[in-house]
């Protein structure tokens, strides 16, 4: 007996003292992502209030149709369903209607809730270019633009796993579902040329990669119509930033848009083995738009500059609003970057994107042309984002299974004030 206590004495002294040397990791469950904040003082708003009503309207909308769809989203433990998310937008579009803009700000920190990703933001931005296109293949014009082909197949995940929203794309061969075409076996193989699915041609396979990256365009055509076009599907592939690469293996300095074009315009013997790093692919359809309107983004509405953003919907309900503050590049004569501005403004979660994935990512989008896209081009600054519900009682999560399951926090009064109480902007 002498000699188990002996040895239960010397277990004890390892586990609570560390005494014989051994390091005891106690497992504790993650921190959630977002953390819910006690309400600002001041929210501020650098952009025109026209197109915040409209951004709202839209999403007001989107969410109309939608509410009764979809999971509920959990933010820092308060679990809110597509029903409270639409009810929370109409809230906010109610008071923006019925408020003066100087008391508006005032009046969302007394009735709205925020919830801010732990780790901060991180922001990037996109936008739609505009290229020259025909309609026939020509000595000049030789790089296709797919339409969605026969044989890709969507699988939903929730259909035989209830509550697992994903999806992905594949195709179905001898009974059996594989991942679908890549990109070097489209572009570089031509598995999918003469089936009739090219819609239009490009004269340029750089624009036409980075095309795929926007998901839209606005193609000018020969004569002299012009065609938008918009994302229909991907291969279903993960998505591989060639920047990061070419970074990672010092062949460029700058990971820019237009450094990573320029390089793969410089260097046509290695292009196509950079391009096809990136094995994700997109298809597209034409859309019929107005030339004021915006590229459609994944919740079927025209985007809005400034307004819209993409967030991983995982985290941020479709449609919510939002508080975003960052920097923003200024763009002069040419392309080149010559400063930077503090923006600070209310947003839209109403887009996706395969690189945008975690809490607190968020791609803006910045409008359409070479300016907007000189710019975007620049964005990857850290910020500060706010999830905005109004109005709305969420349903709260027991601490112990908010706390490991989800990624927002409560903080108090000065940190409010550091993320939202300052701006640049005029303030609404």
């Amino acid at each position: 007996m002498r000699g188990w206590t002996r040895i239960a004495a010397a277990l004890s002294c390892a586990l609570l003292s560390g005494c014989y040397g051994i390091q005891v990791s106690v497992h504790r469950p993650p921190k959630p992502p977002f953390k819910a904040l006690a309400r600002p003082q001041l929210y501020a708003d650098d952009l025109d209030l026209p197109s915040l009503r409209r951004a709202a309207q839209a999403s007001r909308t989107y969410l109309s149709r939608s509410q009764f769809s979809g999971e509920s989203r959990t933010l820092a433990g308060d679990t809110y369903t597509p029903a409270q998310v639409a009810r929370s937008v109409d809230y906010f579009v109610k008071l923006v209607e019925e408020t003066p803009p100087s008391k508006l700000g005032p009046r969302l920190a007394r009735e709205c809730k925020g919830y801010a990703p732990r780790e901060g933001g991180r922001f990037t931005a996109y936008y739609e270019p505009v290229l020259q296109a025909s309609r026939v293949k020509t000595p000049r014009f030789r790089y296709p633009l797919y339409q969605l082909p026969d044989g890709l197949t969507l699988v939903k995940l929730a259909r035989f796993f209830p509550g697992d929203d994903r999806q992905f794309h594949g195709r179905v061969r001898g009974g059996e579902l594989l991942p679908y075409l890549t990109r070097e076996e489209i572009d570089g193989r031509q598995m999918l040329a003469e089936r009739g699915l090219e819609l239009d041609w490009l004269d340029d396979p750089v624009s036409l990669f980075f095309l795929h990256i926007q998901g839209s365009g606005r193609l000018h055509l020969d004569d002299g119509n012009v065609l938008r076009v918009n994302y229909a599907a991907s291969n279903g592939l993960p998505y591989t930033s060639v920047g990061r690469y070419l970074l990672d293996r010092k062949m460029i300095t700058s990971g820019s848009s237009d450094s990573i074009q320029d390089f793969l315009r410089s260097n046509p013997t290695v292009r196509n083995d950079i391009m096809f790093q990136n094995r994700r692919y997109i298809f597209f359809r034409e859309v019929n738009l107005g030339d004021n309107e915006g590229p459609i983004g994944s919740l079927g509405v025209p985007l809005i500059a400034g307004r819209y953003v993409a967030a991983d919907q995982r985290y941020v309900p479709a449609g919510a609003v939002m508080y975003i503050k960052t920097d923003a590049p200024v763009v002069g004569v040419g392309g080149q970057l010559v400063g930077w501005n503090k923006i600070a403004r209310f947003a839209f979660n109403h887009d996706s994107g395969a690189a945008i994935k975690g809490p607190g990512r968020a791609d803006i989008y910045w409008g359409e042309g070479s300016g907007a896209g000189a710019a975007a081009g620049y964005m990857h600054n850290p910020g500060d984002m706010v999830v905005l519900m109004c109005g709305v009682d969420p349903k709260r999560q027991a601490k112990a299974e908010s706390s490991s399951s989800e990624p927002f926090e409560r903080v108090s009064w000065p940190e409010v004030a550091r993320v939202l109480a300052s701006s640049s902007g005029t303030g609404l």
